[in-house]
């Protein structure tokens, strides 16, 4: 039974797309997502960035974040499926202070610029990538739960491409979030929104209750050779909602 609260009052439109309808701003009911920030190399990241109005985070003045987040949306206007988003913490127009997260606060409301958005059907994947240019592909992914661990896998035709393993740890109540992701497309930067409803959240820190195992896929070979190093933060929520929305801004590359 769904719990509809979180979406009152909330314009829902019902838009023709191809042979199906779907609405936006797109409702997700029912989700659970298991994230992870990992440090990186400035040095590797940066030239991955579409854009030079794009700055990583920087935790250290050598270093920025690189996230992944796995995500069970059980229940969404576009029907259940999964995701794995490989993504990186940005700012637009202005470089990022350093100690962000340490000695400077984390933006209230991040940006973040997503490299890898691997779905597990096709109208998630076609209509990401026609409405909002994400680069989405489509990938196998599971969920597993084992007592007080939860994974997540991500392969693609056979080929492994990466396993996150966590400690569902001691849940917490977390406030109202919210998150506007980047993508290119035609030479323009897009930016949406992300708002995800209160929540049960663990968060744990260290590599002690989260481990990152790596395949051979080509994806596994771009994110061994970014050199991943320290867990800065991971976090569990099995049960919560999210609302995102269409493209809202763009900026020229």
């Amino acid at each position: 039974m769904r719990h509809e609260e979180f979406f009152q009052q909330i314009e829902h439109v019902e838009v023709p797309w191809g042979s199906k309808t779907i609405f936006f701003p797109v409702f997700y009911y029912d989700v659970a997502t298991l994230s992870v920030q990992l440090l990186a190399p400035i040095t590797k990241i940066k030239p991955l960035l579409p854009s030079s109005r794009l700055h990583p985070l920087r935790i250290t003045p050598w270093h920025c974040v690189v996230s992944i987040s796995a995500l069970e949306y059980r229940d969404s206007d576009i029907g259940p499926y999964n995701e794995v988003s490989i993504g990186i913490p940005v700012m637009l127009d202005e470089p990022s202070p350093v100690f962000v997260g340490t000695f400077r606060q984390v933006p209230a409301v991040p940006k973040m610029y997503i490299h890898h958005l691997p779905v597990t059907t096709e109208i998630a994947y076609a209509s990401g990538v026609e409405l909002a240019g994400y680069p989405k592909f489509l990938a196998e992914i599971t969920f597993e739960r084992d007592g007080e661990w939860v994974k997540c896998h991500l392969n693609e035709a056979g080929q492994h491409i990466l396993t996150l393993t966590a400690r569902t740890g001691v849940l917490s109540p977390t406030p109202r979030s919210r998150l506007h992701p980047i993508t290119v497309r035609q030479g323009h930067l897009l930016r949406s929104e992300l708002v995800v409803s209160e929540r049960n959240q663990s968060t744990g820190r260290g590599s002690g209750g989260f481990q990152l195992e790596l395949g051979e896929h080509p994806i596994a070979q771009e994110l061994k050779e970014w050199e991943l190093g320290k867990v800065l933060a991971y976090q569990f929520a099995p049960h919560h909602q999210a609302i995102l929305t269409p493209v809202i801004e763009s900026f020229a590359v």
